[in-house]
């Protein structure tokens, strides 16, 4: 089934390019003179750099230049927000991937034989690997400052007030990273220009960080550099920060050579080198009544963030206000701790916190239900925020909190719940080794930046009409294959009331639009989308007298355009946009406009977590359906049922496009994707060891509710759905699986190898 949007129906703009192999992807930028440059890392997580010795490299045929942090021809320092990373190692290896050297080339193979000749000596020093000892006294320090990087809190009421509840649910949850897996790996092309200004082509969701952080790196002005958006392979959070270190070693060999440099990380160094989804371990304290309402929980949320901190607490940010869920509970502390360790590097990735904590605080629902007697739908009715109970976590009093009531009536009719619950008891009864099980899993999600980020929550979009009335729109947020383009496109037509066929638009380049921020947080639709419109707005303001004038009118009020064509309802005679864009041109008024977007300024306090946290907020939830082999530990997903608040659907295939994807990339993650290490270093920095589900591990049916009441906020009052379309499908996975098991489960992944140990009679939840 296709759901409806306001689009037309058109192929997104960048379908055929794709399909047809013409795209343009940042491997494919071919320049004269170009070098290839590659990088030699640290094959070990945690030690000192003693020796490193270049000389045979730098003789070796085809290489142009060898760089260590001797000869860096700029800023050693990458910190986005804390300065505790080196580009290049200087002493101190804190990661496996660490970066020793640069080599650039005239082919790829000749600096990549180069590359084999360096040696170095690096002596081992104590590393820890395990979050919950990082804290510990006498724990080796990752950073001279210590382990411990930052505290977030939420703090309501008084849950010590609870401690004599009727009943006390608490459990460890230890939560794995995840790969990225994007089909395009890290790259950069930085190329020198003649007056001095440097241009670079790169595969990244946000080129507005890699231009602030490569004009600090060059000593130079932000205006001196470009960055031009190449088609993006996916990125899924994984080329929102991380992007600006290969753009910085890529600029240089670039500033060493005078060449061109293109630096593609294969893509074994790409995994091991890169950020992940933050492994997370969440202790989770429940108090409630009998009847199942909540009094209070306590939760603390150990946050693995590898070596360096990276965006690392703006993710625990929003898992430290996510960790409750959508439940009007009363009282509430939560503390959330950021902590360096040897282990990979942490890092934004889609959902951005909240599916680990969503893991924990789903799964305590489902035991409450258990242990109380009710069906895991109503205990969720019965805590949920709602109209009556409308405050979540963090105090605000949602204006939609009857959403989630309605998202809970979906979700349960559409995936047939008392149904499926039914016929799996009946299984059950007939044949006891039989193994299925069904779970159910809802989030609240804050959509466009955290009010710690809202400095960024901005977007600009220039929107330019051609003489023949086409119509040319750059956007400051980025297409990686979510689909964003084409919405913006939809908006940007809707507004306008012409055929989507009429616009052009493009990637981002730096030189055309405002800093608009990251493309993170599920918030390309709502600032983008805001900063098209803004932009349609002050064209609409131009166009409408003229077409006014052309229908014999007074005043542009009441005056539509729909189809390319002007009406009102006072005539029957009407004008072509084409008319009035010649009559616009012809009066030598401005065609274009530059549209801009910020979110509401919001108060919200850190110390105790209480306040306006997101601009707004959106519902979701999944009900996944599996069968276990106890065997084998093997678990098949037979049936997903997706229910997402979306405000107002843009783009219908794309919005089903972003749920099926979030959903199987979700059950990869429950499922079958294991970051396995040894010692920091990635034992399986491939697709063949690493996991991701194919073709054939996709669920039969995945079902899609989508719930629309528009959000004043939004574009056409649309809301974010990118992020919101993974984050309970783990939950709802763990779920199903301690269903089918009939044993509570606090672990993810669920790889086959641990479910045969939870199927033990004697197994323990957490291994």
């Amino acid at each position: 089934m296709t759901h409806p949007g306001l689009d037309s129906g058109a192929p997104r703009p960048d379908a055929a390019t794709k399909a047809m192999g013409r795209a343009r992807y940042c491997a494919d930028v071919q320049l004269t003179g170009m070098l290839h440059g590659v990088i030699v890392a640290s094959p070990v997580a945690s030690g000192i750099l003693s020796g490193l010795d270049v000389s045979a490299a730098e003789a070796a045929p085809g290489v142009v230049a060898v760089l260590t942090a001797a000869n860096l021809p700029g800023n050693n320092r990458v910190g986005l927000i804390f300065d505790d990373q080196p580009l290049l190692v200087t002493d101190r290896v804190r990661m496996a991937g660490d970066r020793l050297a640069l080599i650039a080339a005239t082919t790829l193979e000749a600096a990549q034989r180069a590359a084999r000749l360096v040696k170095f000596t690096i002596d081992p020093l104590p590393g820890v690997h395990d979050v919950r000892r990082a804290l510990e006294p006498g724990a080796p320090l990752v950073q001279e400052q210590g382990n411990l990087l930052k505290e977030f809190f939420v703090k309501r009421g008084a849950p010590q007030t609870c401690r004599d509840a009727d009943l006390v649910l608490e459990d460890e949850f230890v939560i794995g990273g995840q790969e990225h897996a994007y089909l395009e790996t890290q790259g950069t092309v930085a190329e020198p220009q003649p007056d001095g200004s440097w241009l670079l082509h790169s595969t990244t969701q946000c080129p507005f960080y890699i231009r602030g952080r490569v004009a600090r790196f060059l000593g130079l002005p932000i205006s001196r550099v470009r960055v031009r958006q190449t088609v993006t392979g996916g990125g899924f959070g994984g080329k929102e920060d991380y992007p600006d270190e290969p753009a910085m070693c890529a600029a240089a060999l670039a500033k060493a050579t005078g060449r061109p440099v293109s630096l593609i990380l294969p893509r074994d160094q790409d995994m091991q080198m890169s950020t992940k989804r933050h492994a997370m371990v969440v202790r989770h304290k429940l108090y409630a009544s009998l009847s199942g309402r909540i009094r209070g929980v306590e939760v603390q949320v150990l946050v693995d963030a590898g070596a360096y901190a990276g965006l690392s607490t703006v993710v625990a940010e929003r898992a430290n206000i996510s960790s409750v869920g959508p439940y009007d509970i009363e009282h509430v502390s939560v503390l959330t701790q950021v902590i360096y360790t040897n282990n990979l590097f942490g890092g934004p990735y889609r959902g951005f916190g909240a599916p680990q904590v969503a893991a924990a605080h789903e799964a305590q629902m489902d035991r409450l239900a258990r242990a109380v007697g009710q069906d895991p739908f109503e205990i969720r009715r019965i805590n949920g925020v709602s109209a009556k109970n409308p405050e979540f976590t963090s105090g605000e009093a949602l204006p939609q909190a009857h959403l989630y009531g309605k998202l809970l009536d979906e979700l349960e009719e559409k995936s047939g719940w008392k149904r499926e619950k039914a016929a799996i008891a009946a299984a059950r009864e007939a044949d006891p080794g039989a193994c299925e099980g069904i779970g159910l899993a809802t989030i609240i999600y804050g959509v466009n930046l955290h009010w710690g980020g809202q400095r960024l929550d901005r977007g600009g979009a220039y929107v330019l009409i051609q003489a023949d009335g086409t119509v040319n729109a750059a956007v400051g947020i980025t297409e990686m294959g979510q689909g964003a383009l084409a919405a913006m496109r939809t908006i940007c037509a809707a507004g306008l009331g012409i055929d989507e066929t009429r616009v052009q638009i493009t990637e981002v380049d730096t030189a055309l639009v405002p800093d608009s921020g990251p493309t993170v947080a599920s918030r390309a639709t709502v600032s983008g989308g805001n900063a098209v419109l803004d932009a349609v707005r002050q064209l609409n303001e131009r166009l409408l007298p003229l077409a006014a004038g052309k229908l014999g009118l007074s005043g542009p009020e009441g005056v539509v355009c729909r189809d390319g064509v002007y009406s009102h309802p006072s005539t029957t005679v009407t004008t072509t946009f084409n008319e009035v864009v010649a009559l616009l041109y012809g009066r030598r008024q401005n065609p274009g406009a530059l549209g801009w977007f910020m979110s509401p300024e919001r108060e919200y306090d850190p110390a105790t977590g209480q306040g306006r946290a997101y601009a707004f907020y959106t519902f979701g939830g999944h009900v996944v359906r599996v069968r276990v082999d106890r065997a084998t530990g093997l678990v098949t997903v037979r049936e997903v049922t997706a229910a997402h608040d979306v405000g107002k659907i843009i783009h219908g295939l794309s919005a089903e496009g972003q749920v099926q994807g979030g959903v199987v990339q979700g059950l990869g993650w429950a499922l079958s994707e294991e970051l396995k290490l040894d010692a920091g270093r990635l034992k399986n920095p491939g697709f063949t060891d690493y996991l991701i589900p194919s073709s054939m591990d996709i669920p039969e049916r995945i079902n899609i509710v989508f719930l629309e009441e528009p959000e004043d906020q939004g574009p056409f009052g649309a809301k974010g759905l990118g992020e919101p379309s993974f984050i309970s499908v783990g939950a709802a996975t763990l779920n199903a699986v301690s269903h089918a098991l009939g044993r509570d489960v606090s672990v993810l992944p669920l790889t086959p190898e641990r479910v045969v140990g939870l199927a033990r009679p004697d197994a323990e939840g957490t291994p």
